[in-house]
């Protein structure tokens, strides 16, 4: 903190300010939502994000996803997409003259595929306004938060102020599969040119779909590939081949045992006693055969595994690896083959400590507008704060709205509730940063 003494507005102005940008915040998300950024094709949501920040007065720069420029990082994950030419929309507020503190909002812009669209009340990109909830994919995880994070900004622009400290938007790729967006930023600013830029954040700030929830921890997430080679055969002959399908059911319930084994609440790790089933393995794909009257030549399984955050990932890998080579074994067929292989994330669990000042903070401002305390939410996913949690100093956690069904049908966020994260981030802003007159 400089000597200069930041400014501060009145809670009730503030909260009066972000209720005006309710149809600000409504408009955004659609267009937002309209802007299909499917992993590999973020580029859309990226633009947009730009010309949004470009119109709160916010010069953005572009980080590029280079894979070769990250691939040797402890927490690279096998990359799922081409680079491509993709990047990461960062933009930074400069203050007059630097009397607060600081604070990074990070986001991500991808969103994750929307299965067949007939299942949806309406086009998954629509964007439409029903009832208090704004549906579409991507419309809670998470570009609501983004507009969130973007709204409180606009509402001290609006009561002729800004935030007196440095406040960074980050528009990522690749949270749904990778998180190698983030650590692309991280990278990029740790460089010894932008060094000093990421240790000037006090604080990291990820807009997630937390049920206006604070994070307190994540599980270690990994994706893992089984391609499974049988003997094809007539399906009049099929006895005489093997069918690498039921090899994949076996394969699965091996595996489902382990999770059954780590869900025991005797085996849970302290952050999730109290949840019913913290630790999912999930299968997201099979692919198997191309004629109905073939015996399959190959199968292939697509899993999304997790484990405790005391749990490295490697140790969880070779725990699944075990009972799959014990599959393989029992088998005992020298015409079939197993081979596992990692695409996607490979993404350690960790605690976040929310007894430190910034996030102190937050939940108080999270307080004051919803009345009551926000409830520490330990997350049976994955998310970006891993990485500012391992490779920076600054504390870290997730704070966003309300959402449902999000990776399902008809995803859709609560405006009420984006309206309540949307002032709980002005407060903190004026808080946190401090505020003074806004220039221009």
């Amino acid at each position: 903190m400089s000597e200069v003494q930041a400014q501060k507005l009145s809670a009730e102005a503030i909260e009066a300010a972000v209720d005006q940008l309710e149809h600000y915040m409504t408009d955004t998300l659609s267009r937002f939502v309209q802007c299909r950024s499917l992993p590999g094709q973020e580029t859309p949501a990226a633009e947009f994000l730009e010309a949004e920040l470009a119109r709160l007065g916010l010069q953005s720069e572009r980080i590029a996803l280079r894979t070769e420029d990250i691939k040797n990082l402890p927490l690279y994950s096998p990359a799922c997409c081409p680079d491509g030419g993709r990047f990461n929309v960062l933009a930074c507020h400069e203050p007059a003259q630097a009397a607060g503190r600081s604070v990074l909002f990070n986001g991500h812009l991808d969103v994750v595929p929307t299965g067949p669209e007939a299942f949806w009340a309406e086009s998954p990109f629509k964007g439409g306004l029903h009832d208090g909830w704004l549906y579409g994919r991507g419309a809670g995880d998470m570009k609501a938060g983004i507009v969130c994070t973007l709204a409180a900004f606009k509402a001290l622009q609006d009561l002729g102020m800004q935030p007196a400290g440095m406040v960074g938007f980050n528009g990522v790729l690749e949270e749904e599969n990778t998180g190698n967006g983030t650590l692309a930023t991280i990278s990029a600013l740790k460089s010894a040119i932008g060094v000093a830029r990421l240790t000037a954040f006090d604080t990291v700030l990820i807009p997630e779909p937390t049920q206006e929830g604070l994070m307190s921890a994540q599980v270690g997430v990994f994706w893992m590939y089984v391609d499974i080679i049988g003997k094809p055969a007539h399906a009049s002959l099929m006895t005489t081949g093997i069918n690498p399908v039921d090899l994949g059911w076996r394969v699965v319930e091996a595996v489902k045992q382990v999770e059954r084994e780590w869900n025991l609440p005797e085996n849970r790790h302290p952050a999730y006693r109290d949840h019913a089933h913290p630790i999912n393995f999930n299968l997201g794909q099979i692919h198997a055969g191309d004629w109905n009257s073939s015996v399959p030549s190959v199968c292939t399984l697509g899993l999304r595994l997790s484990c405790y955050p005391d749990m490295p990932v490697e140790t969880a890998k070779a725990r699944i690896e075990a009972c799959i080579h014990q599959v393989e074994q029992d088998v005992a067929q020298p015409d079939t083959q197993f081979r596992i292989r990692y695409e996607g994330f490979h993404a350690p669990g960790c605690e976040y400590d929310l007894d430190v000042p910034p996030l102190r903070l937050l939940a108080d401002a999270h307080q004051r507008v919803a009345g009551e305390a926000p409830r520490p939410v330990a997350l049976t996913g994955t998310t970006d704060g891993r990485h500012f949690h391992f490779m920076t100093d600054a504390p870290v956690t997730c704070y966003g709205p309300i959402a449902r069904n999000y990776h399902g049908f008809n995803e859709s966020v609560s405006v009420q509730s984006m309206l309540r994260v949307a002032k709980t981030y002005a407060l903190f802003l004026n808080d946190w940063c401090g505020v003074e007159p806004k220039r221009g």
